[in-house]
């Protein structure tokens, strides 16, 4: 810290005319004078600094004190036209000022981040992009406002200024990639002799990552797949024994390298007091718990307790789980956080939004929230938990009736679900629930065998994404077990089996393999029901209509299949093997989540080709204007003069740059098979349909890729 009665004019005039100005360190007693009341001082000298800079044409220091004005002090009104006049005599410099984000939306911070960026690209300067890889530059144009790459991946391309702030990463020397370019002999030895130091090289040019996620960064660009194991078996061994290392049970999880190895003591703790990264500091609680490190002394208690009360009273409306993770751990610590009412803000937490807070916690701290909530207020959080109950996803679901039964709660979840399933309310978690738990559902009378089947079937047809769509893919496998279905079609009527077949058979909700596989396990069990979906005689099967869709929106569809079967699918399978060498499958989280996804990835490519043969691609060549059709545009006039031009394309094609709408979209729908001259109403209103246009030529090339 400055000696801040010593800094007066006279010395700062004298700092003014050194041979090389120490800007940061000015700005840094800057800083010091405006905590103590010498604000206007400070901003009066820091005005005169820049001044000073800019005339001896130092760039990179005047950014550095403009950056201080902006954020600590506030002090510049149009920062955007302060830039530009700054840089008046440097045309290229300014050519960075927008695509940093200046003048739009983009925090402060961030445009000077950004442009201090862009302002060290240079022409041969190593860069990496996590979609092209490793890049040597080859150009920095500033009158075109992008940066020309070699990319290994791809070869030479171009990356506009805006997207290179944001995705361009310029590699050190001490980067695990610039390591292969420039010595790639040094690297291929360090492989074979010192896996483990490869291992750090790389967390240093990443930062913390997963085991699959180190793999992928160093598969196949250093090491071949064959010798991956080889490779992190004998790493792993290495990094286990370093303190500066952190390797976590769960591959999913972070390796994390740190500057030197860690000491839980004092100063440790000192460093969580200080903290204020949440998310930061629920890895350190985690770390505690899973080293299992002593939390008994004064430093570690008070520590935690500051920490725990800063979490719980200071997580933003956006987050409530930090709150309910905060009363966690204050209940796993011990530790009363400091200065609060915990109580009242446990009823809070109730009263708030509980849902997004349960979804997003950690399956294993579900239980326990869920208990300290009962604990404090049981008769709100059953109240709260009828409402809750319905949207939530199957894992928290499972946790909450667990809970509640096991706290006196039963008649409660037997009331909330009895009103679920009698309204038709109950969705895919809740049917899998039921599904799961025969035992309650016969004690409480809840719902037959074969009338659940039927509001499953009900729920199959329903659209549902992410945690829905796992509950409702879990009931589905259901259809595919034998067992199960001679189980409950053994407890319907005759009339109500041929319901539930013709039902299976018309395909709602299920790809055209799995519904056939259905239908053929169903017939197997009962012959005679046959005559459900056979057509009957003399009728003729109706025609299916075809849909199209651009040459290109049908590649993209393709490779996207081509993705799931070739990477997705077999990484996935060694995924599952290799969770179960973890051992027990019962308790292996890996092992389920892997298995999961295997039948999310497998329903996601049965849909693809069941589309993609329901699809055909198309150029739209040749098609008339005499009337709106797949392959044409429209002028339309509304009612108050505005014009606005649309080109209707097939049934996934969509791009609002180009203003293309898909034929499946209400607008199209309104268009199609109109004529010049006609009124017609749209979504956006009633309109003249004023012309019917060709496509141009910039679409015409989109829609052949």
């Amino acid at each position: 810290m400055a000696d801040l009665s010593t800094v007066n004019e006279e010395w700062f005039l004298g700092q003014l005319e050194a041979v090389e100005i120490d800007a940061p360190g000015l700005v840094d007693v800057f800083t010091e004078m405006a905590e103590a009341d010498r604000g206007a001082e400070a901003d009066e000298w820091a005005a005169l600094l820049r001044d000073t800079l800019m005339a001896r044409d130092d760039i990179s220091q005047a950014l550095h004190v403009l950056r201080w004005q902006a954020l600590a002090r506030g002090t510049v009104d149009d920062l955007k036209g302060t830039l530009e006049k700054m840089l008046s005599k440097h045309r290229n410099e300014r050519k960075l000022i927008e695509p940093a984000g200046f003048g739009t939306t983009t925090p402060v911070k961030e445009c000077f981040e950004r442009l201090r960026h862009l302002r060290s690209l240079k022409k041969k300067m190593l860069c990496y992009n996590k979609t092209w890889g490793f890049g040597i530059i080859t150009r920095v144009d500033h009158f075109y406002q992008r940066v020309e790459i070699d990319f290994e991946l791809k070869g030479d391309h171009e990356l506009a200024f805006n997207y290179a702030a944001e995705a361009l990463d310029v590699l050190t020397n001490d980067h695990i990639l610039a390591i292969k370019h420039k010595t790639p002999e040094v690297l291929q030895q360090m492989v074979s002799e010192n896996p483990a130091e490869v291992v750090r090289i790389t967390l240093r040019s990443y930062g913390p990552l997963s085991v699959p996620q180190l793999q992928e960064m160093l598969v196949p660009s250093v090491l071949a797949e064959a010798d991956w194991k080889k490779f992190w078996d004998s790493a792993r061994k290495v990094l286990k024994n370093d303190a500066s290392v952190e390797i976590p049970r769960k591959r999913s999880e972070s390796i994390v390298l740190h500057k030197k190895a860690l000491a839980y003591d004092d100063e440790w703790f000192a460093v969580i007091r200080a903290d204020c990264d949440i998310p930061g500091l629920f890895v350190r609680f985690k770390e505690i718990l899973e080293k299992k490190i002593d939390v008994a002394s004064e430093a570690a208690q008070e520590a935690l307790a500051n920490r725990l009360a800063f979490i719980i009273n200071g997580a933003p409306l956006a987050h409530p789980e930090w709150k309910a993770e905060g009363i966690i751990y204050a209940r796993t610590f011990g530790v009363e956080p400091a200065g609060l009412d915990l109580a009242d803000l446990i009823r809070k937490l109730i009263a708030g939004d509980l849902v997004t807070a349960l979804e997003r916690l950690p399956a294993r701290q579900l239980q326990t929230l869920l208990k300290i909530l009962i604990e404090t207020d049981k008769e709100a959080v059953t109240g709260i938990l009828e409402e809750v109950i319905p949207v939530v996803s199957y894992p928290v679901l499972n946790e909450i009736m667990s809970v509640l039964v096991a706290s006196g709660g039963e008649e409660a979840v037997r009331s909330i679900m009895s009103a679920a399933v009698a309204k038709r309310t109950a969705g895919s978690p809740m049917l899998l629930w039921c599904q799961r738990t025969p035992e309650l559902i016969e004690k409480w009378n809840l719902i037959s065998k074969g009338d659940l089947a039927f509001r499953i079937q009900e729920v199959l047809e329903v659209h549902n994404a992410g945690l829905m769509l796992r509950a409702q893919n879990q009931l589905r496998e259901r259809f595919q077990q034998e067992e199960w279905l001679q189980d409950v079609m053994a407890a319907m009527t005759e009339q109500q089996r041929r319901d539930f077949l013709r039902r299976a058979n018309e395909g709602l909700g299920w790809d055209t393999l799995d519904r056939k596989s259905v239908v053929a396990k169903i017939l197997r069990q009962y012959p005679k029901m046959q005559d459900v979906i056979l057509a009957p005689k003399g009728s003729e099967a109706p025609k299916k209509e075809i849909s199209f869709t651009s040459k290109r929106s049908y590649a993209a569809r393709q490779s996207q299949l081509e993705r799931i079967m070739m990477v997705e699918i077999p990484e996935n399978s060694k995924e599952i093997e290799l969770a179960r060498s973890y051992g027990d499958l019962r308790e292996n989280a890996e092992f389920k989540y892997a298995k999961e996804r295997q039948g999310l990835l497998m329903a996601q490519s049965a849909q693809i080709a069941e589309e993609l043969a329901k699809v055909k691609p198309t150029d739209f060549a040749n098609v008339s204007t005499d009337a709106v059709a797949m392959g044409t545009g429209v002028e339309l006039v509304f009612e108050d003069g505005t014009v606005e031009t649309w080109y209707v394309l097939g049934a996934w094609d969509q791009n609002e740059a180009l203003s293309t709408v898909s034929s499946e979209t209400r607008l199209a729908k309104a268009l199609i098979g109109h004529t010049v001259g006609e009124t017609l109403t749209v979504p956006a209103g009633q309109c003249l349909l004023k012309a019917i246009l060709p496509l141009s030529d910039e679409i015409k090339a989109w829609v052949n890729g």
